[in-house]
């Protein structure tokens, strides 16, 4: 069974993935398989876990 992956989006230019994850551990926990399955597993994976504040994130760099 495939994990289910949280809400995230890439910043290509860092190489980051940012991932919303409100209850942190043990979510967090997958991260790399996270990062794997999204075919980015040299990136780092950050965690917010402010709906509101990854949702601002997500739109200013989205916009872009």
């Amino acid at each position: 069974m495939k994990n289910s992956i949280p809400p995230n989006f890439v910043l290509h230019k860092t190489k980051e993935v940012i991932f919303y994850i409100p209850n942190g551990m043990p979510t967090t926990m997958g991260i790399p398989t996270f990062l794997k399955d999204l075919g980015f597993p040299d990136y780092k994976g950050l965690v917010m876990k402010s709906k509101c504040m990854f949702k601002k994130l997500k739109d200013e760099v989205c916009e872009k």
